[in-house]
C-alpha cells in the first residue's frame, strides 16, 4: 500500500447527503462574505456620494438643488459592489435549491473532462499577452492619448474613414482594473474553450464578437468611443452557452444553468452601469458567439467536439495572426 492510499483509507467516509450538506455550507459562506462585502461598498458609496453632492452643492449655493443620483452609477466600484451582492444573493438561492445530481457529473462527462485538463490554453496565453503588450505601450504613450489616437471613436470611423479602429479598440483598456477583470474573464472562457472544444474556435470567436459587437454599438451608439476586450469575451460565453446546450451529456450537470447565470449577471450589471459600459457591444459579442456556436458544434451526441476540420484549424490560425497584426498596428499607432 502506498502512503498516499494510507492517507485515503484513514479519511472517514460520507454519505451522500453528508457530502451535499458540506458543499451548501460553503456555498452559504461564501455566498455571505460576498453580501457583506457588496453591501459596505455599495453603502459606502451612498453615503460618500450624498455627502459629496451636499457638500459641493453648499459651496456652489445650491442648496436645493436635487442629487443626480445617476452619476453613482459612474464609478466601477460602486458596480462591482452591485455585482458582489448580487452573486451572494444567488449563491444562497443556489445552495437552497442545490440537488446531488447537480454535483455528480456522468462517468461519460469525467472522461471527456480528465482529458481537457491535460491541455494547455496555449491561444487563451497569446491573447493575454497581446493585450498586456499594448497596455503597457498605452501607459508609456498616456491612456488618454492612446484611446484618442488607437480607441474605437465612432465620428472618426465615419468621417475620416479610419474603419481599422473597430479592431484597435478591442485591445485598448481604460486602466488597470478593466483590464484586470477582462484578462481573468478571457482566461477562464478562453481555456473552457481550448479544453473542452478545440482551441481553432478561440481566435475565431473573439475576433468575430469584437466586430459583431463593435458593428452593432456602432449602428445605435454611433457617438462616442468604445474600448475593451468585453465584446470579443461576450462572444466566447455566447459560444459555450451554445456548446453547453448541445453537449450535455460531455459537461457537468448545471454547466448550461452556470453559463445562462453568467450571462444574466453581465446583463443585470450593464442595466446598472450603463454609463460605463457599453451594452450594445455586448449583446452584438454575445449574438456573434452564439451564431457561430449554432453553425459549428455538433448536434451528433456521438460525434467528438475536439476534432475539427482543417478550415477550421486554418481559420483559427489567421484569426490568431490577425488579433496578433492589430495588437502590432495599434502598438506603432501609439509609438509612432
Amino acid at each position: 500500500m502506498y502512503p498516499d492510499e494510507e492517507i485515503i483509507d484513514q479519511q472517514p467516509a460520507i454519505s451522500a447527503d453528508e457530502y451535499l450538506a458540506a458543499q451548501k455550507r460553503t456555498i452559504r459562506k461564501r455566498s455571505w462574505w460576498a453580501i457583506g462585502i457588496g453591501a459596505a461598498i455599495v453603502l459606502f458609496h451612498i453615503i460618500g456620494f450624498v455627502f459629496l453632492s451636499t457638500f459641493q452643492d453648499r459651496l456652489r449655493g445650491e442648496i436645493d438643488e436635487p442629487i443626480r443620483w445617476t452619476l453613482i452609477f459612474r464609478s466601477i466600484f460602486f458596480i462591482l459592489g452591485a455585482l458582489a451582492l448580487g452573486a451572494g444573493g444567488w449563491g444562497l438561492y443556489y445552495a437552497k435549491n442545490l440537488k446531488l445530481e447537480d454535483l455528480i457529473p456522468s462517468p461519460e462527462a469525467v472522461t471527456y473532462l480528465q482529458i481537457g485538463q491535460l491541455i494547455r490554453p496555449v491561444y487563451t496565453f497569446i491573447l493575454i499577452g497581446g493585450i498586456i503588450v499594448v497596455t503597457f505601450f498605452q501607459y508609456s504613450s498616456g491612456l488618454e492619448r492612446s484611446i484618442e489616437v488607437a480607441g474605437f471613436v465612432k465620428p472618426a470611423f465615419w468621417s475620416s474613414h479610419e474603419y481599422w479602429r473597430l479592431l484597435t479598440g478591442a485591445v485598448l483598456h481604460f486602466g488597470l482594473l478593466h483590464i484586470y477583470f477582462n484578462s481573468q474573464a478571457l482566461y477562464g472562457f478562453g481555456s473552457m474553450i481550448e479544453q473542452l472544444a478545440n482551441r481553432a474556435h478561440l481566435p475565431t470567436v473573439f475576433m468575430l464578437a469584437v466586430i459583431g459587437g463593435g458593428l452593432l454599438s456602432l449602428w445605435f451608439m454611433p457617438e462616442g468611443t468604445m474600448v475593451g476586450a468585453s465584446g470579443g469575451i461576450m462572444g466566447l460565453i455566447g459560444y459555450m452557452a451554445i456548446f453547453g446546450y448541445r453537449r450535455k451529456r460531455q459537461l457537468p450537470p448545471d454547466f448550461l444553468k452556470m453559463m445562462l447565470i453568467n450571462i444574466a449577471f453581465i446583463g443585470a450589471i450593464g442595466v446598472i452601469g450603463y454609463q460605463l459600459i457599453d451594452n450594445f457591444a455586448h449583446l452584438g459579442g454575445l449574438l456573434a458567439g452564439a451564431l457561430y456556436g449554432f453553425v459549428q458544434v455538433p448536434t451528433d451526441p456521438h460525434a467528438d467536439p475536439r476534432r475539427v476540420r482543417i478550415e477550421s484549424k486554418i481559420l483559427g490560425i489567421v484569426s490568431l495572426i490577425l488579433f496578433a497584426a492589430i495588437c502590432l498596428y495599434t502598438i506603432f499607432l501609439l509609438t509612432r
